[in-house]
């Protein structure tokens, strides 16, 4: 690459952080950066956030006390729930994470509904992703449930279900496709003009409204898109090596921390854990740190571990990094429940817990700010995997019992079947 073309390069850069300061400041005179589910990390919780804001607005008993206003609306932006005559909208009754029994593969059965509505004649059923990944035939087992039901899958953009969650459904026929950029938006622009004169629920709804368009880059952020966009234009060779570097530039910090981390605990746990992934990128999606204990690996083929997720910024629990207990397809479920029922369940995780702050950052690997200041302070990073290794350990001690309780269990299960 030239020195001319650099100096090009870094000229656009210059430009760009102008744009980005200018609408910055622009937000900050209106507001806009004032979110309380942002300010909670809340943002992209499914079921916490989405699921359960999205189910209250729908329930015609919901503490909002509009009746069935929202739940009307609703049906009214949705086009496939048009065909649905003499719905029961008073008397609905609405469901958050419905639990259809343990998942069963083989016979595509089981699973958590993430939002159903039901009026004892109709049934629709919501299947909501932010970004978490789909689940095995997660769309087929709710189906077969449900035959009938008018299956919704909505996420952000209107992004088809993965092959392996959809299997032989087809889209326009067994399932719709819903978005939060078109449906959802206006849903909730259309809920709030019915609340103008109720402060508090017009107030709540136009948070979550502001939320759902920062997801989808509808906010004042989509101008400063625009304006960049334009200056791309007028070079796209130097922005075309930007775009092609950046993700690039972030795994050398991410790769790093990873890679340094899980030294650390081989250090400590390799005498008693085995050390696995389905890939060792840290810019992968979901990308991850595993570790099951050797005692246990024969009987541990369908995996039951401690795990570190995510080290790319993309993933579970709001993309902030956590250690868990990771139930690969739900197997020992019944048994946490009998005997932990206090551990928390979130998908096939347990008893996740955020690794916390470092500095004045969430450890959150989707911050730019916060990748920024690690490169900035490259002799930070030492310090940030002993934080994070201190935090394993702390919760392996206090959770190594439970893995092995279950494990035992297990075991003893599968030998009374022989």
């Amino acid at each position: 690459m030239s020195n001319t073309q650099l100096s090009q390069i870094k000229g656009l850069l210059e430009k760009v952080s102008v744009i980005s300061k200018k609408y910055h400041d622009i937000a900050q005179i209106r507001g806009e950066n004032f979110n309380i589910f942002s300010i909670m990390s809340m943002e992209t919780n499914e079921r916490y956030t989405h699921s359960a804001m999205i189910g209250e607005l729908l329930n015609p008993r919901g503490s909002h006390g509009q009746g069935s206003v929202f739940l009307k609306l609703f049906f009214k932006e949705i086009e496939c729930l048009k065909p649905i005559h003499q719905f029961n909208f008073e008397n609905a009754k609405v469901t958050v994470e419905k639990y259809l029994g343990s998942i069963d593969l083989e016979r595509k059965t089981g699973g958590y509904i993430d939002i159903i509505i039901e009026d004892g004649n109709n049934t629709i059923i919501i299947e909501n992703k932010i970004y978490a990944v789909d689940q095995v035939s997660q769309l087929e087992r709710y189906k077969n449930h449900y035959k009938q039901a008018v299956l919704l899958y909505l996420n952000l953009y209107g992004n088809e279900p993965s092959g392996k969650s959809k299997g032989q459904l087809e889209v326009n026929k067994d399932f719709y496709l819903i978005t939060y950029k078109s449906h959802i938006k206006n849903w909730l622009e259309e809920s709030h003009q019915q609340v103008v004169n109720q402060p508090v629920l017009r107030e709540t709804i136009k948070q979550y409204l502001h939320l759902v368009k920062k997801l989808t880059n509808q906010t004042i952020n989509n101008d400063m898109s625009e304006e960049i966009k334009s200056l791309l234009l007028s070079d796209l060779k130097s922005a075309k090596e930007i775009s092609d570097n950046f993700h690039s530039a972030k795994a050398v910090i991410l790769n790093k921390i990873r890679d340094g981390l899980k030294k650390e605990l081989e250090k400590i746990y390799g005498d008693r854990y085995y050390f696995f992934e389905n890939h060792n990128r840290a810019e992968e999606k979901n990308s991850h740190i595993w570790f099951s204990l050797k005692d246990y690996r024969e009987d541990n083929k369908q995996i039951i571990c401690f795990g570190l997720e995510s080290f790319s910024g993309y993933g579970n629990n709001q993309n902030d990094l956590f250690i868990g207990i990771l139930d690969f397809y739900n197997n020992y479920q019944i048994l946490f429940k009998e005997y932990f029922p206090d551990m928390k369940i979130n998908g096939w995780w347990r008893g996740i817990e955020s690794i916390g702050n470092f500095e004045s950052y969430n450890i959150d690997f989707s911050d730019i700010d916060f990748l920024q200041f690690l490169h900035d302070k490259p002799f930070k990073l030492p310090e940030l995997i002993r934080v994070i290794t201190d935090k394993t350990m702390e919760y392996i001690n206090r959770h190594e019992k439970t893995l092995i309780t279950i494990l035992s269990l297990s075991r003893k299960i599968k030998e009374t079947q022989f």
